[in-house]
């Protein structure tokens, strides 16, 4: 008789394989899956960083530390240059305060200036002539009282001035030239304005 194999039932594969998960019955929540320890993911590993990296990265961020670090300077150098000037102003200021002051105390207002003087004119040589600088609102004018004849008083007329502070500049009565005539030089605000001694009276020189 002729033999007969029988077949083995063959394995579908695994791929083939359909699974079916389980009905949840009505009532029970569903089951909640906790992740394996395996499964939680690894931190990774950080790449060691060579030094040449680190000697580029700190040279390249050096001078945009150095620029800020010079811009902060800026508003120091400002606010001390401003404090210089407003220290100049002020003193300045205190310094022509205090000038005016000074001449207040020592020729008083209005300005006056008095100096006596041999000059030839006299009655009485041993007398001086007296000499009153006065600076009356910017108008310079000069009295001569010769020595021993008040009667002979004379007024000599300076120039005018002008400007702020005209009338708070101090005069300065000099003499100059011929020892027994000498003549008169009126200084004020840095002009000097001189006089003509004719030997009797004074005349100014044009």
């Amino acid at each position: 008789m002729p033999a007969t194999i029988e077949e083995e039932p063959r394995l579908a594969p695994r791929s083939l394989v359909v699974r079916r998960h389980p009905r949840s019955e009505p009532g029970k929540a569903p089951a909640v899956q906790t992740a394996r320890a395996s499964q939680l993911a690894r931190p990774r590993a950080q790449r060691p960083v060579p030094a040449e990296e680190v000697q580029e990265f700190s040279r390249l961020s050096a001078p945009l530390r150095s620029k800020r670090q010079g811009g902060n300077w800026l508003l120091p150098l400002g606010l001390g240059m401003l404090c210089a000037l407003l220290l100049a102003l002020a003193g300045s200021l205190v310094l022509s305060w205090s000038s005016t002051l000074i001449d207040g105390v020592r020729y008083g207002y209005p300005r006056t200036t008095q100096v006596d003087h041999i000059v030839g004119h006299e009655r009485d040589p041993r007398v001086p002539t007296h000499f009153t600088a006065l600076n009356l609102k910017g108008q310079v004018m000069i009295f001569e009282v010769p020595g021993g004849d008040p009667e002979h008083a004379r007024l000599l007329l300076g120039p005018r001035l002008v400007g702020p502070g005209a009338d708070l500049a101090p005069l300065l009565l000099t003499f100059a030239g011929d020892a027994r005539h000498p003549d008169l030089v009126v200084t004020v605000n840095g002009l000097q304005v001189m006089f003509r001694n004719t030997g009797t009276s004074y005349k100014p020189m044009g």
